[in-house]
């Protein structure tokens, strides 16, 4: 997962609202999540969750979710508010031999950059290539 357009915070109102707004993010991500599944910051305004026995069917529903409540709940600031939206990449652990936490992570993040390309505020899931044909 990924803040869109995060830098543009940073620059428009600085590293304090900016750090705030993360937090802001993560309480409304969390309020989505259950017991038992991960949900951790990978690096700057990414961050990863995982969730066990779930389909790609139910973790695009979760991440829709995820993502139309996030985008409903501006950050409220003495300058105003704030609005954010996300990018979400899914990907799905297998069970092949040579299959990687990295691996995994690579898919996501190619499923992210796809729907980056698509206009943001999405959702993708990744398809290994093979199926794309």
């Amino acid at each position: 997962m990924n803040v869109d357009y995060f830098k543009k915070v940073n620059d428009h109102y600085g590293h304090h609202i900016g750090d705030r707004f993360l937090e802001h993010v993560v309480e409304l991500c969390q309020q989505h999540l259950t017991q038992g599944e991960l949900f951790a910051r990978y690096g700057g305004e990414e961050f990863v969750i995982s969730i066990k026995n779930c389909t790609h069917q139910n973790a695009e529903e979760i991440a829709n979710r995820i993502r139309s409540y996030v985008g409903k709940t501006p950050l409220l600031t003495v300058e105003g508010e704030v609005s954010v939206t996300l990018i979400l990449g899914i990907a799905e652990a297998t069970r092949q031999v040579g299959e990687t936490v990295s691996k995994l992570l690579n898919k996501a993040d190619k499923a992210l950059y796809q729907a980056k390309a698509s206009g943001r505020n999405r959702v993708c899931i990744y398809r290994e290539e093979s199926e794309l044909n």
